[in-house]
Order: structure tokens, then C-alpha cells, then sequence
């Protein structure tokens, strides 16, 4: 099990506080410093096992060498901890329903976690004759272009244009946003085996230079091909692949992760026995995203059926109780209908994880049960962070000394008055674009084919918005002229037609206008000296012993267990 060991002994650091479980212990009696205690706080003590194994972590998980400002350090987060933990108020934290929520979501993700160690990564088995394979390919570096498409019938498109002569160069233009792939062809430079998606990588390795792919499946969409130059290292030895070995079998294994994880969960849930119902995601949808998620629903909205799985009707009502369980940093994710599917997909799938693991007991195991105590602590202390930086008093001299040193920072964001027209088809698109730029009318046509409703209404125009609200076309459309015809350019789903109207360049803020952002700014930047102001308080209230003498001189065993 050595494998999920390591899985679970990786540290999470908040600002300098790293979490660790379990190695305080309470005294009725006032404890006291001795060969086998590193330090006393309070009526609190810290044992040398404890300690030594919470620095072993930490050299495992940041991949240092011991030395003695590390010893101190981690020592001085362990004192923290018990004083933030034993010597401040933490009831506000506590009763806080999302630190709730992230404590009973830490609870289920530890034994899964497990679960999926033992029963599908540590079951990926590589032979001799794969792991000599991968190391021909490590030792070959290959050039390649792509062009890249959302879905199979767009590449399916792309693939007859180019059968039919267009070039990479013209297609790149077309499909990328991205202004390197866009203005290269799609070029991606040398790569060796492990840098890229691994469908991709199998299909290169196995074409010739010049080849040209059919439309490939990866992790991110669909991806065309073609290999411009292979490169291989001339002569490689046996003694080479031998001291390589393990190091090949571990990326090897990396990965098979993927795929064997795919098999794994479509053997416990068949995907064609879920089906939705999109009138009733559209409502769940609209729950989940207003502002008060707490909220009654009404009985007919509680009925209504969102989703069925083998047989069985998932109503809004039933998901919505379930889905706002969810911490808040996964809930946000939830904003479209396409990922609402996919949250209820991952629900149904972990509910069946959650069976299989606790009917095997994994939840009960050692290694998950730290797991799980570590994880209550990382989660407490990003909460407690929260709490001190929300509460840090900033003297307003020292706002306007941040505000006037960095006042770049703080303006009104640039604004951008756009007209669009959308569409699914990029020959449409070509067609709209010939008629514009012969003289039709653009609202006229933006009302007609435009795909965007509301827009459409308005003759395509947005009206102004902020920029960064165009995400990747943003710059192309701020450095056109106004008045200009651009695209077609991908935008999302569609294929998009845009002419600027107008613009408003950036201007600066007040400092009363700016200040909320100055605050959260100047906190940002200064959490540290901030968060170690307030434990120096703590330290104040609290006696604190430590045995340097014992944490200078004791030996590190490669395992402390």
C-alpha cells in the first residue's frame, strides 16, 4: 500500500501554517520539557515522535534536505496551530454551514481517494516490453502541428477541407484564439513522450513525417495532426534503460490513470441508463444560481422531474437538496446546464464509490482516517486565514500610502460597445460576412440569424460591457477600429461576426472609490506579516517552552513510523 501511503502523507501549506492531525496532547497537569517533548504551549505539549514525523512529511512534500531552519520552521507552525486552535475563538468558524460543508465533503473524498488507490491504481501493471517501448519514445523528440475543434463534426469538417486543399495556415487562422497557434499554423514545436494528452502523443508516435492525422479524440476535444520532423537519440545502452527503469514504469503508469479510472467507473454506472429531462435542469439551474440558495421551492417546482437513472426519477426538488451540500468552490462551477449534468453525474458516481468503500471498510483504515484529520485541519486553517485577514484593522494613512504607490492597479476597466452576430455554421458565417462587407445592413442581419436572443433584438449590439468580458477575443476587438468588420472568430459554441461601435479606455478611481479594492489588495499582499502580527498577540497570552537542544540534535530515521 505504499503507493496511496504517499498519496495521502502530501502536505497542504497555508501561508506557512501546514496541517497536521493528532499531535497535541492535553494535561491536566501543567506538562513540562524533557528528552522525549520538543515543546510545551500552554497546557499543551508536543511529543518528539509527533514531531518527527510531521517534519518527515514535510521534507517528503517539498523535497528539501533536513536542516536546521526547517526544523525551527516546522516547529513554529506546530505551536501556531495550538494556539490558534486552543487559544483563540473559534466558534464563529465552527459554526460557519460552509466550513461545514467542506469538513462532511473531506470525510467522503479521503476514503474515496483511497478506494480509488487500491482498487484502480495500484492494480496498473506495466511489463518489461511496454516499459522499453515508452523509453525509445522518451528518448525521441517529435515536431508536430494540430489544428483543434469542440466537437467530432467540426473536426470532421476540418479534416475534408484539408483533403480538399486548404492549408494548416488558413484553417489555424480560423480555429484558434490563441495568437501563436492562430499565426503559425497550429505549429506546437519538439515534444517527447509524457508532455502532451496521451491519445494525442499515441497517434503521433506511430505516424510518419508529413502524415497527416484523421480527426483524434483527447482529453480537451479533437485534435488533426501532422508530423513535421522526428528526432531520436542515436545509440542508447541497456545499462541506460535499466537505471531508467523505475522512472519510466512510474510515468507509464501516470498516464494509464485516466483510462484505467474510465473502466473502473463504467463498470460500477452505465451512462445510458441516466437520462435528463432539460426543462427540469433549467429549473434546478435557476435554483442553484440565485444568491439565497436556502430558500423554499415551491411543491410543483420540488416535483418536477430533472433526471432518471435506472429507473429511478431524480426530481429538482431531491438534487437541489443534495447539489447545495456541495462546498461552495464546487458549486460556482455549476453555472450552464452542460455542468449541471455533469455535477449529477459525478453525484451518482460517488454515491456508488461512497458504497463500495464503506462496505470494504476503507473509511475505517489508518492511512484514510489521518488522511481525513489532515484534511479537517487544512480546511480549518484556510478558514481561520479568512477570518484573521477579514478582520486585520488597516489604518486608512496606510491605504492611501498602497493606493498612491500602486494606483495602476486601480481603474475603471476598460469598456467596449460591440454589435455580434452568431451562428452555429462557419460557412454561414463566411456568407454573412460577404453580404456585410457588400453593404447590408448588420442589424438587419444580426435579427435575422443572430443566435444570441436578446442581442439579436437590439440588431446584434451588446451595448458597453466590460472587456475582460470578451475573455479571448478581447484584445483583437479592442486593437480593431471602430467601425470594422471582424471574424468570423470562435466564440464559445458558435462562430461570431463583430463590428465595434465604441470604446472607453481604463480611467482611475478615487481612493474612496477604490478603497474596498485597496484593502483587499493591500491584505493580499501583506497576509503574512498581518497573520504573524496576530499569532504574536496569542504568543503574548500564552507561555510557550521549546526544547531547541532536542530539536538541534535529534536523528532523522528515513521512516520515523
Amino acid at each position: 500500500m505504499q503507493m496511496v501511503r504517499m498519496r495521502f502523507n502530501k502536505l497542504i501549506v497555508y501561508l506557512g501554517l501546514a496541517a497536521v492531525a493528532g499531535f497535541m496532547f492535553a494535561c491536566n497537569k501543567q506538562p513540562s520539557l524533557n528528552e522525549q517533548t520538543v515543546a510545551v504551549v500552554g497546557q499543551y505539549s508536543i511529543p518528539l515522535k509527533e514531531y518527527k514525523q510531521r517534519y518527515a512529511d514535510y521534507l517528503d512534500a517539498t523535497e528539501q534536505k533536513d536542516n536546521l531552519y526547517l526544523r525551527l520552521g516546522v516547529l513554529r507552525n506546530m505551536i501556531n496551530e495550538i494556539l490558534l486552535r486552543h487559544y483563540d475563538n473559534n466558534t464563529a468558524i465552527y459554526e460557519d454551514p460552509e466550513y461545514k460543508k467542506e469538513i462532511a465533503w473531506a470525510d467522503r473524498e479521503m476514503p474515496l481517494g483511497y478506494l480509488k488507490g487500491v482498487e484502480i491504481y495500484d492494480k496498473i501493471k506495466v511489463t518489461d516490453a511496454e516499459a522499453r517501448k515508452a523509453f525509445l519514445r522518451v528518448n525521441e523528440k517529435i515536431a508536430a502541428r494540430h489544428l483543434y475543434a469542440k466537437t467530432k463534426e467540426e473536426a470532421d469538417r476540418l479534416y475534408e477541407e484539408l483533403k480538399h486543399g486548404a492549408s494548416f495556415d488558413s484553417l489555424a487562422r480560423v480555429v484558434f484564439t490563441d495568437s501563436t497557434l492562430k499565426n503559425n499554423g497550429g505549429y506546437l514545436g519538439y515534444f517527447t513522450w509524457g508532455d502532451m494528452d496521451p491519445a494525442f502523443e499515441d497517434t503521433a508516435y506511430n505516424m510518419k513525417v508529413g502524415q497527416i492525422s484523421k480527426p483524434v479524440k483527447t482529453a480537451h476535444g479533437w485534435s488533426i495532426i501532422k508530423v513535421e520532423d522526428r528526432k531520436r537519440v542515436p545509440i542508447l545502452t541497456e545499462n541506460e534503460y535499466l537505471n531508467k527503469k523505475e522512472k519510466i514504469i512510474r510515468l507509464v503508469r501516470t498516464m494509464r490513470k485516466k483510462k484505467a479510472e474510465a473502466r473502473y467507473l463504467h463498470s460500477i454506472f452505465d451512462d445510458s441508463r441516466l437520462t435528463f429531462n432539460e426543462a427540469g435542469l433549467r429549473s434546478l439551474l435557476q435554483l442553484l444560481t440565485r444568491k439565497e440558495t436556502g430558500r423554499e421551492i415551491s411543491p410543483k417546482l420540488t416535483e418536477e422531474k430533472a433526471a432518471e437513472y435506472d429507473g429511478k426519477s431524480l426530481s429538482v426538488g431531491m438534487l437541489y437538496k443534495k447539489l447545495i451540500q456541495i462546498p461552495k468552490f464546487h458549486l460556482q462551477k455549476i453555472n450552464s446546464v452542460d455542468a449541471l449534468k455533469t455535477a449529477i453525474k459525478g453525484m451518482l458516481i460517488n454515491e456508488k464509490l461512497w458504497e463500495i468503500a464503506r462496505a470494504k471498510h476503507y473509511d475505517k483504515v489508518a492511512e484514510v482516517e489521518k488522511a481525513i484529520a489532515n484534511a479537517h485541519n487544512n480546511v480549518y486553517l484556510k478558514f481561520k486565514r479568512a477570518q484573521i485577514l477579514s478582520q486585520a484593522r488597516v489604518p486608512d494613512s496606510t491605504l492611501r500610502h498602497y493606493y498612491r504607490k500602486n494606483i495602476f492597479k486601480f481603474n475603471k476597466p476598460r469598456m467596449i460597445n460591440v454589435r455580434e452576430l452568431l451562428v452555429k455554421d462557419f460557412d454561414l458565417a463566411l456568407q454573412l460576412k460577404k453580404k456585410l462587407l457588400t453593404g447590408a445592413d448588420f442589424a438587419k442581419l444580426a435579427k435575422k440569424y443572430s443566435l444570441r436572443s436578446w442581442s439579436a433584438q437590439n440588431g446584434g449590439l451588446i451595448g458597453y460591457s466590460e472587456l475582460e468580458r470578451f475573455g479571448t477575443i478581447k484584445n483583437k476587438l479592442w486593437n480593431a477600429p471602430i467601425g470594422k468588420l471582424i471574424g468570423p472568430l470562435k466564440a464559445g459554441d458558435y462562430y461570431g461576426l463583430f463590428r465595434v461601435e465604441g470604446k472607453r479606455d481604463a480611467q482611475p478611481l478615487s481612493f474612496d472609490e477604490a478603497r474596498p479594492a485597496v484593502l483587499k489588495e493591500y491584505k493580499g499582499e501583506n497576509q503574512t506579516e498581518l497573520i504573524r502580527a496576530y499569532l504574536q498577540k496569542l504568543r503574548k497570552k500564552v507561555r510557550i517552552q521549546r526544547n531547541l537542544k532536542l530539536v538541534k540534535s535529534f536523528v532523522l530515521e528515513d521512516n520515523p513510523n
